[in-house]
């Protein structure tokens, strides 16, 4: 079975902006006690120069089970601990603990628990090098079964110690094969663990790459995180001895981003990927190669049947899309004088006010003013992006712009890191952010549109990548066009499931695009993020939110604005700021 859970494309050749350091197993002194209770696997999976996301795995290597945990460790740098997940934190300089979550108190002898937290640091982000379980300190003894060179070849399954299979990625630095080599872009560098540096195929089909795990395991999961260049038509294959091989898994339906394929009851000590037609006209190429015999843990959060498109999305994020999803009605303003202003007007704020990242490339940013708003009103922010053509020119101006994505230097990457590094600013300071790039995406006005739907599809997925690569997981990605009367329809624009959480629509015409919305996908959640006039319950489709736009319009638009706002504010079933849960919970 395979599960689209994210998509995580660049566009062809483009490099990292981050380095991701490959996993390192702490060891304790060899001074401690010769029995060890536990081993910690601490894996930095992706470092930006002044903080990075970590991830922890603690295996119970006792005879007993362990309920009730606290993991503790001394950082050898100046590092401070900022959002974690399956986990509670305290820190106390460089002293610091992790505590379980309800949900995973108990690790039975031989499991283990997994949690993950971001940190900001200053000069270096040195490993820690000793931890204690409960006081009792971690060893240098890993766990029986764990992967090595000289694993079994014979086929017979390595479990983990008392059967459990091992954690984390099993692909992680393993001897790597493939079919061809784009030079640089070698096979090892689909296994380094670096979502920068990728395996690149000659442009020819078929082609493979295979990893050897070492021993042989049960298969719960193989992650593709696909560069620009994908397969379209591909399988997963399984092999005991690397010559006779198993499809357990097979698509001719790949459409690039990041694929988790779940095959059903399969083992092997080798894992392939088989590639028969290619997405591209390039060849198939990896950022990375990863295979589980233990699912990798979701990061908290509601189950409103609507995943993240970012599967690393914090659980802001998730309860964000799950509020939109299983809510009505949630009104929005663009600007913060206009969102007083409807106040003024009605007696109640909006519960979203709209920003706008459009000054941001010529040196106005207002980011800690957003923050502020955020923290002091409590309510959902949005972001469009009236993006100035990087090669000179506005947002409408005819741009020559062509999706030449192999420049990480140019002005078009610098404009979309200097974005998505504000919004991860606002992500640390606990701000989820439903951003709205490319907007109105069909109506051929903006230069992103000029070029067609095949370079704007492009061009989305390299701002989906670079946020990914920035550590951006506090974004909700809004797709938005015109649902009528437009010479293309929504639908044909659309980059994809894995790269968007909400459809939206701008200036709605009827009931008839909120079905039109809706059809885009019917996996994801709708909205209207532009509109001149609020919602009416009593009137218009349950659109679950709407978002105005700014009162310079409100006259322009021939409809009494004001008026329609006091309607709309008198129903009790708009959701204004005063309704929203506390978000700061989330």
């Amino acid at each position: 079975m395979r599960h689209r859970v994210r998509a995580r494309a660049a566009l062809a050749g483009a490099t990292a902006a981050v380095t991701v350091l490959a996993a390192a197993l702490v060891t304790m002194p060899s001074a401690q006690a010769a029995a060890p209770v536990c081993q910690v696997q601490y894996q930095v999976s992706n470092d930006w120069g002044s903080g990075a996301t970590t991830n922890v795995v603690v295996t119970n290597t006792g005879g007993a089970a362990v309920n009730g945990w606290t993991l503790a460790w001394t950082f050898p740098g100046d590092q401070t601990i900022g959002d974690i997940w399956n986990a509670t934190k305290t820190q106390s300089g460089s002293a610091a603990t992790a505590g379980n979550v309800s949900w995973n108190a108990g690790i039975p002898a031989g499991g283990s628990v997994s949690f993950g937290f971001n940190l900001s640091y200053r000069g270096s982000n040195p490993t820690p090098t000793a931890f204690t379980l409960n006081g009792a300190a971690c060893g240098d003894t890993p766990p029986t079964g764990t992967p090595s060179p000289t694993g079994d070849p014979t086929g017979t399954p390595t479990p983990g110690p008392t059967g459990t299979p091992p954690a984390g990625n099993l692909a992680l630095g393993r001897p790597v094969t493939a079919s061809s080599t784009e030079s640089p872009h070698t096979a090892g560098l689909a296994v380094d663990g670096n979502g920068g540096t990728r395996w690149s195929s000659l442009y020819a089909d078929p082609q493979w790459i295979q990893v050897d795990l070492g021993a042989t395991y049960p298969i719960a999961l193989v992650r593709l995180r696909w560069e620009a260049a994908y397969g379209r038509a591909y399988q997963i294959q399984t092999s005991t001895d690397g010559t006779t091989w198993t499809s357990v898994h097979s698509t001719t339906t790949g459409d690039g981003g990041t694929d988790d394929v779940a095959p059903t009851s399969a083992n092997g000590r080798y894992v392939r990927m088989s590639g028969t037609a290619r997405g591209t006209t390039w060849g198939y190429s990896l950022y990375e190669f990863e295979v589980y015999a233990v699912r990798p843990p979701t990061p908290p959060g509601p189950d409103c049947g609507q995943a993240p498109a970012d599967p690393d999305a914090n659980s802001k994020v998730r309860h964000l899309i799950c509020y939109l999803r299983t809510h009505s009605f949630v009104s929005g303003q663009t600007d913060l004088p206009d969102a007083d202003k409807v106040q003024q007007l009605t007696g109640r704020y909006p519960a979203m006010v709209a920003f706008d990242f459009m000054e941001y490339t010529r040196g106005t940013v207002q980011t800690q003013q957003v923050i502020d708003w955020a923290r002091t009103r409590k309510g959902i922010v949005a972001f469009q992006w009236h993006w100035y053509c990087p090669r000179g020119g506005n947002y409408s101006a005819p741009c020559d712009f062509v999706p030449d994505l192999s420049n990480p230097s140019s002005k078009l990457y610098q404009d979309i890191d200097l974005v998505v590094r504000e919004i991860r600013k606002m992500g640390d300071a606990g701000v989820p952010v439903l951003f709205r790039p490319l907007h109105e995406a069909n109506n051929n006005y903006m230069w992103w549109a000029k070029k067609g739907q095949d370079a704007y599809k492009q061009l989305w997925r390299l701002i989906y990548q670079r946020a990914q690569l920035a550590g951006a997981h506090n974004i909700v990605w809004v797709f938005n066009g015109m649902a009528s009367g437009q010479g293309t329809s929504l639908a044909s624009w659309y980059p994809g499931d894995g790269y968007v959480d909400l459809v939206t629509s701008d200036y709605f015409q009827s009931w008839s695009d909120f079905a039109t919305t809706k059809a885009v996908s019917s996996a994801k959640t709708t909205g209207v993020a532009e509109t001149f006039s609020p919602l009416n319950p009593a009137t218009d489709a349950p659109w679950p939110y709407f978002v105005v736009w700014a009162s310079r319009d409100w006259a322009g638009s021939g409809r009494d604005v004001a008026g329609l706002w006091r309607t709309a504010m008198a129903d009790p079933r708009t959701i204004s700021i005063d309704q929203l849960p506390d978000m700061t919970a989330w």
